[in-house]
């Protein structure tokens, strides 16, 4: 199977068209666009099954639930957005959810709660609960508490075929190497440590957030990002990038 990996483009401050490939998935790893702008750029732009996984700025100016919802109503059915969810094509499957952080990856969960709620747009401009009041580092972390043991239970149950997980955020301290140096605290809103899927069933991991993009192997897993970033923003990025698997 050849994948067709993208994150990170917001189209939000800049326009994008994808390359031209004999691609058989299109994986979009969050960032996308706004709200459900980027579902509706996937519908047009793509004829090849699509797995979407929300980012952090799909939510912006949106419900931390609802959008996802308003998501899902306006895909196509070649465009599966997955949230703790999975499909499987020709015989792959993918699970895919946001993931979020649990805020555990620099060791100190208060202090890189705190750095994320000073520093981070997240939490000025997304909403959740029934009165829409603004997000807070706690309800985050309980979405990324659950994303884990959802994956942590889909994992455990046998599949014949290979298998893709699609997270937004890093789930490694080693997907962005240096981020601890360049952030501090502030690297826990970007990447997890969850060293217990080491051992998983896991073919590939692909995810987006970090705006650092790579591919390489790491105990047995491969990794791998491909974040297109802010306008002028130096990524790696490559447009027509194909992971065979």
């Amino acid at each position: 199977m050849r994948i067709h990996l993208l994150s990170d483009l917001h189209l939000e401050f800049q326009d994008f068209s994808p390359a031209m490939n004999d691609a058989d998935v299109v994986v979009l790893a969050g960032d996308i666009d706004l709200l459900a702008r980027g579902v509706e750029w996937a519908n047009q732009n793509f004829r090849c099954p699509v797995i979407y996984v929300a980012g952090n700025h799909e939510l912006y100016k949106g419900h931390l639930n609802r959008t996802l919802e308003k998501m899902r109503e306006k895909a196509l059915p070649h465009v599966h957005v997955l949230e703790n969810d999975e499909v499987v094509i020709d015989g792959v499957r993918f699970l895919g959810t946001t993931g979020w952080t649990d805020f555990y990856s620099t060791d100190n969960v208060t202090t890189a709660m705190l750095a994320a709620q000073i520093s981070m747009n997240d939490y000025k401009q997304i909403r959740t609960g029934n009165q829409y009041h603004r997000i807070r580092p706690i309800d985050l972390q309980q979405k990324s508490q659950f994303a884990k043991q959802w994956l942590l239970s889909n994992l455990s149950t046998k599949h014949q075929g290979k298998t893709v997980v699609v997270t937004h955020h890093a789930p490694l301290p080693e997907c962005a190497p240096g981020i601890k140096y360049e952030l501090g605290h502030l690297a826990a809103a970007y990447v997890n440590d969850w060293q217990e899927f080491a051992g998983c069933n896991i073919d590939m991991w692909l995810h987006g957030h970090t705006h650092v993009g790579y591919d390489k192997t790491i105990e047995g897993i491969r990794y791998a990002s491909n974040p297109r970033g802010y306008p002028f923003e130096e990524t790696g990025f490559v447009s027509d990038l194909i992971l065979t698997i």
